[in-house]
């Protein structure tokens, strides 16, 4: 699912949204990370794949004191260092180092390429334990705003057909370490070079909401105060109308919710978006307008690309 236009939706109102996509130049100027210190393989558990409170028990279950989970909660997420190994872990005792060494992994990707924009936009490559690879795109904008867009699957099942993504299918879900990571990459790499990354959005590889249990699992370490600290207001999970997921999210998350709706009548819909034959306009925002109704204080953004002669005539709009 690619980056597009948005419009605001709240519980009274529509207007224009503007949002930057990422650049539409070729990409060029490939650079390569040099290499990271790695950790052997075999641990038992991801530390990126659990929220605060199943770190702290996992670390008591260990033997070890509440404190120590908040310290390594802070080495995971506050720290600004790409941490592979235990011991680049700063401030935690020796006997905590050795039990994350033996019994956890830090890592739940690995850098295959970065590369960079005319406009400054760059797109990391990540290699997953199976060999796949995901991208993650980070745009840079004028207004002081930098934004991560991740991915939450590789490949996509909704087969929408202007998406590049859905042409390959679902190959699988990705965890919820491994979505995480990738905003933990991009705030550490290039932080320096663009200040703070201020937004994220679930807008590259995948249907988020289909892979909902762990986007809504990572949208939550994302906005945790103690953790990566991004606001719930800029957090954005974007769907292509998945109805009941829609549901569970708004119930579930605080943050914000996209709907890449891309046509005004089911006609049209259904033809470039599939989806729409189970879960038509009248159900989405039927749907959309009750949840709202409960929350005046959420918005949903809509999210529309222009297709020529597909989707850019006069027609009933909601």
């Amino acid at each position: 699912m690619a980056a597009l236009p948005l419009l605001r939706w709240g519980a009274s109102s529509l207007r224009a949204h503007s949002s930057p996509p990422p650049s539409r130049r070729l990409f060029s100027a490939i650079r390569r990370p040099s290499a990271a210190a790695r950790c052997e393989p075999g641990s038992r558990v991801m530390l990126k794949g659990m929220d605060y409170p199943e770190l702290e028990k996992w670390v008591q279950s260990q033997g070890f004191r509440p404190g120590q989970a908040m310290m390594l909660w802070k080495c995971l997420y506050e720290n600004n260092v790409w941490a592979h190994c235990p011991d680049e872990l700063a401030g935690l005792n020796k006997d905590l180092r050795k039990m994350i060494s033996e019994h956890a992994d830090l890592k739940a990707l690995t850098v295959k390429d970065i590369i960079t924009a005319s406009d400054g936009t760059r797109k990391i490559l990540f290699s997953l334990e199976d060999a796949s690879v995901i991208e993650t795109v980070v745009i840079p904008s004028a207004r002081g705003r930098t934004t991560v867009c991740v991915s939450s699957q590789v490949g996509c099942a909704m087969n929408c057909q202007f998406c590049f993504t859905g042409r390959m299918g679902l190959r699988k879900h990705l965890s919820t370490a491994e979505i995480v990571e990738q905003a933990v990459f991009a705030r550490r790499l290039f932080s320096d070079e663009f200040g703070s990354i201020t937004n994220v959005v679930f807008m590259g590889m995948g249907e988020p909401l289909h892979n909902v249990d762990n986007v809504i699992k990572a949208s939550s370490i994302m906005v945790d105060e103690q953790g990566l600290q991004f606001s719930p207001r800029k957090v954005t999970v974007s769907t292509s109308g998945l109805v009941p997921q829609i549901k569970r999210f708004l119930h579930e998350s605080n943050c914000d919710l996209a709907v890449s709706l891309n046509a005004t009548t089911d006609e049209v819909r259904n033809w470039i978006m599939p989806i729409n034959r189970k879960y038509n306009l009248n159900l989405l925002l039927g749907t959309l307008r009750e949840e709202l109704s409960l929350r005046p204080k959420s918005i949903v953004l809509f999210e529309y690309v222009m297709l020529a002669g597909v989707n850019d005539r006069s027609g009933i709009w909601i």
